[in-house]
């Protein structure tokens, strides 16, 4: 069959890519300017009051505290008549400080054991994945009390409590990804030409890592303001006098019925700062042109 050539078409991918559109970016922008925004109040919060102004007290005449808009506190004061601004502004900086560390804690730990459980494989990924199982496998709300009763309340102890509610969920998804890239053509290509194991994780699996890291640590940061508030609305993460978005929620709880916001004030800002976290993964999620998921925002 000398001189015969045969010309085979592999035939196109059957793929409903999610292109890269303008709604994936202005959903990204939108995200990142509004989390920006955030971050500017929390770190101007000193100048809306010295700490004494954080928990001064100023009822009015009828023993009330003031509403929206009172002379001197334009967020009104709560049930103690502290003002509501400054209490509010420095609650955001701290939900913030705990959303950044634990986020950054959660991922980059995650990061890790799904490498090594993903790429070492053997008696190293059965062990390592074993005790994700276990983490995942535990309610978040009661492994958090449990753990907060444990490690004592107070800002690193929510760090603390957080990161190791979610460290797992990044783990199990660096994991699945690192399995499929470690029999890739070229990892064994590097590897059987003798590269350091180490170096092909550094200049072959990490690059191929960055976007799904990018989506993890925003849908991460959105859940771990919520776990954080959530601690310290309980009772088991900041406690009062400092203020934090979830005892300030705790506390205009009381007061619905007189002083509705001393609730809406903090109330509002967590949930604006959840919303820039989802609107930064959704973002990335359709800026990816390899993501095939069905957008939630296109139900």
């Amino acid at each position: 069959m000398s001189g015969l050539t045969v010309t085979t078409t592999a035939p196109a991918a059957d793929r409903t890519a999610t292109p890269s559109t303008p709604a994936g970016r202005a959903l990204w922008l939108s995200g990142v300017l509004l989390l920006f925004a955030l971050a500017v109040v929390a770190l101007l919060a000193p100048l809306t009051g010295s700490p004494y102004r954080i928990h001064a007290e100023s009822l009015t005449a009828d023993g009330l505290p003031g509403g929206l808009g009172t002379p001197g506190h334009p967020f009104g004061t709560d049930a103690l008549g502290r003002d509501m601004l400054s209490r509010a502004t420095h609650g955001l900086r701290s939900t913030l400080i705990i959303a950044v560390i634990a986020n950054l804690a959660s991922v980059g730990l995650g990061t890790v054991v799904g490498l090594l459980a993903g790429f070492c494989r053997g008696w190293v990924d059965q062990l390592l994945m074993r005790i994700v199982d276990v983490f995942l496998s535990v309610p978040t709300v009661l492994s958090g009390l449990a753990l907060a009763s444990i490690v004592g309340q107070g800002r690193a102890g929510v760090i603390v409590v957080v990161t190791a509610l979610y460290w797992a969920w990044t783990a199990r998804l660096v994991y699945g990804e690192v399995t499929r890239l470690r029999f890739r053509g070229f990892v064994d290509a590097a590897l059987a030409h003798g590269v350091a194991r180490h170096t092909v994780v550094r200049r072959h699996i990490l690059p191929h890592l960055s976007t799904i890291l990018l989506n993890i640590a925003a849908l991460n940061g959105a859940s771990v303001v919520i776990v954080g508030a959530g601690l310290s609305f309980l009772g088991a993460g900041i406690q009062p006098p400092r203020p934090e978005l979830g005892n300030l929620l705790a506390d205009g709880s009381q007061s619905m019925m007189y002083a509705a916001h001393a609730m809406v004030v903090p109330l509002a800002l967590v949930i604006a700062t959840v919303l820039s976290f989802v609107l930064i993964a959704e973002g990335l999620n359709r800026r990816n042109p390899l993501s095939e998921r069905r957008s939630w925002l296109d139900a």
